[in-house]
């Protein structure tokens, strides 16, 4: 319960330690037990005990059957032994379901609310003297419902109130609150049956009742087993299909996440991309406090903590609390986190990432998981590389080979774009820079066309780093570059244009000398001429806006003697 504060944990303590002793001293008061054997009072027991870690799980609902034995107990023996019953079978059910050391205080919240629930249930029994004769069949059954029908509803509303008190958000009626109801009252002719046997039969009521329940728990247990791992499969194979329809590499990662949360207990996730010439692996994606976190964690070294492990064994593993792992774990992990899963993702049979998912629950992850994550993270593989592939193709076609900027056809088509944002009002104005190298071919004539090359790559890299994120940088063939603002006015284009002008003026590039004999280095400098056209308030046309800034480049820069920024009309 994450609404819980130190305060209340303490005032749940000092509750339990007033009302536990007063309430086992008034209910002895009451009804003090009388055992003929201490047989069948240990044999209640220890098959109360043995049930409580026999739960099973409904539409995600975890049910545990125990109400028959507590009631059987009550009726045989009195309100007292029922009440010392439940407090021993308490604390296996509470561990089973998850508790740990800092969730301790659960104990004391819910032994003291089992306590006032049975006084309650209990007095209620007597007030109306619920008494058992051979006549009276269906008085004891009518009983017997009131007892157990008490115990549901206070239990419901003292878990609602108390979760409105920590700010929790528990629903006062969910499915889960159904399945329970059911499954209670159900189990109720069968404590009476128990009750009557026992009086007739003794301690071999527990064997004629007791041993075929728990042969029938048994079976419902792996058969709900075989449900949710059947279930898991089928959830498992959508996933796979909706992360084959991820184009983009950061949505495959946020869904692969997204899913991993929802198919099972999540409270962190980390997925380690393999870096195979530095023998690392670097953290891909983070998601803790139900949100994705910076991927600002040091990389795991091959073979360091539980996620280096897994890439050397190429193995799952999975832990189950705190105390199996601690002396494996190296750097950083949640200090709250109890159960690990962490598997290889792999490709082509070879580790190319790792997962590791935990819980602040123990014993959170089942051991069917291992499989279906597994086979998650194969689907996980295939979906990343599939998005990288296409990113791959996209940016083939839409940058530059050789400098890395995007192409012409990539600028034309954003031209069009940005140009219909502005007329439906989205941006005010529009600049365009067309930029081109002085006497380039002389460049090329004189060191060679390799040398021309990376001077080209040179310039673009020049040209990506002034103009930052004011706009779009692309070549626009040869050694003519284009740049697109959006919402600079004309007065700004040309700051702009100039700063480029005199940042390459002033810029020694270094190259090679590719027609000489030893290839060596050399200095180069350059200038450029700059055309410089705006829309709408030079033309309301796209292609329009380009002859505006060819024609200033030609006639305005170049004419004019070069190495100069010229406006167009």
């Amino acid at each position: 319960m994450e609404g819980v504060t130190g305060k209340i944990k303490w005032a749940l303590w000092l509750i339990w330690m007033g009302v536990f002793p007063a309430g086992l001293y008034y209910s002895y008061q009451i009804d003090p037990p009388s055992f003929d054997s201490l047989w069948i009072p240990l044999s209640l027991i220890a098959l109360a005990i043995i049930f409580s870690f026999l739960p099973f799980t409904v539409d995600s609902t975890t049910i545990f059957i125990i109400h028959w034995i507590n009631l059987a107990a009550f009726l045989t023996y009195g309100l007292f032994f029922e009440l010392i019953l439940m407090q021993i079978v308490l604390i296996p059910l509470l561990l089973r379901s998850g508790m740990t050391w800092n969730t301790s205080y659960r104990y004391a919240l819910n032994s003291a609310m089992m306590l006032m629930i049975s006084i309650i249930a209990g007095l209620t029994y007597y007030f109306y003297d619920f008494s058992v004769t051979e006549d009276s069949l269906w008085r004891i059954t009518a009983g017997a419902g009131l007892y157990i029908l008490i115990h549901i509803v206070f239990n419901h509303f003292y878990l609602y109130f108390f979760s409105l008190i920590v700010k929790n958000g528990f629903p006062f009626f969910s499915r889960d609150t159904l399945f329970d109801y059911l499954a209670t009252l159900l189990s109720m002719p069968y404590g009476l049956a128990f009750y009557f046997l026992l009086n007739e039969v003794g301690l071999a009521a527990v064997f004629y009742l007791g041993l075929p329940f728990l042969a029938v728990a048994t079976v419902l247990r792996l058969y709900n087993n075989s449900e949710q791992v059947n279930e898991d499969l089928g959830k498992a194979g959508k996933i796979g299909h909706q992360l084959a329809a991820q184009l983009e590499v950061n949505e495959v990662l946020d869904l692969f996440v997204k899913k991993l949360t929802e198919l099972m207990p999540v409270d962190y996730a980390y997925i380690l991309d393999v870096e195979e010439k530095e023998q690392k692996l670097k953290l891909l994606r983070r998601y803790e406090n139900e949100k994705i976190e910076f991927n600002n964690l040091a990389p795991v070294l091959k073979g360091e903590g539980i996620s280096g492990n897994v890439w050397v064994s190429e193995e799952s593993v999975l832990y189950n609390k705190k105390i199996e792992w601690n002396e494996v774990v190296e750097g950083y992990m949640p200090q709250d986190t109890e159960s690990i899963l962490s598997v290889p993702i792999k490709r082509n049979n070879k580790t190319v990432a790792v997962l590791l998912v935990a819980s602040k629950r123990k014993n959170a992850y089942r051991p069917h998981l291992v499989p279906i994550v597994d086979l998650l993270c194969s689907y996980f593989a295939v979906a990343i590389q599939n998005a990288r592939n296409h990113q791959k193709t996209i940016t083939r076609s839409e940058r530059c080979a050789l400098t890395g900027l995007y192409n012409y056809r990539y600028f034309d088509e954003r031209l069009g774009l940005e140009f219909s944002q502005m007329e439906n009002g989205s941006l005010e104005e529009l600049s365009l820079l067309l930029v081109d190298i002085d006497h380039f071919k002389k460049i090329n004539d004189t060191y060679g066309h390799q040398s021309g090359n990376e001077l080209l790559r040179a310039l673009a890299s020049t040209l990506y780093t002034l103009v930052g994120d004011k706009g779009v940088v692309a070549r626009y063939g040869g050694e003519e570059f284009v740049v697109l603002l959006c919402d600079v006015s004309k007065e700004e284009a040309l700051i702009i244009a100039e700063n480029i002008r005199k940042t390459v003026e002033e810029t020694v590039f270094q190259t090679f000398h590719e027609l000489s004999d030893n290839r060596e280095t050399i200095d180069v400098k350059m200038t450029v001429s700059i055309g410089v056209s705006t829309a709408p308030e030079d033309t309301d046309d796209a292609q329009n806006l380009m002859r505006n800034a060819d024609r200033a480049l030609y006639i305005g820069a170049k004419r004019a003697g070069r190495n100069r920024v010229a406006a167009g009309a």
